[in-house]
């Protein structure tokens, strides 16, 4: 009887230790959803790149390059 008694013990410390833990489950948020959570909060912190800006940095460089004397712009 103590065999099956330990064996029943082992399972049920296997499983417990196989779900989340109670900081996971009680925040209502699993692990995929913290990874893509994580994912759409890095992506906004990623500047933006700004049309205006590429606009004019375009324009200029058309101007610099319009006479047929290609100079290389560097940034």
């Amino acid at each position: 009887m103590k065999i099956i008694q330990f064996i029943g013990l082992i399972v049920c410390a296997a499983f417990l230790a196989s779900c989340e833990t109670t900081n996971t489950a009680s925040n209502g948020m699993g692990n995929q959803e913290a990874k893509r959570l994580a994912a759409i909060q890095e992506q906004q912190q990623q500047p933006k790149n700004d049309d205006a800006h590429a606009n004019l940095w375009n324009a200029e460089h058309d101007v610099l390059t319009r006479d047929g004397n290609a100079v290389p712009v560097t940034r």
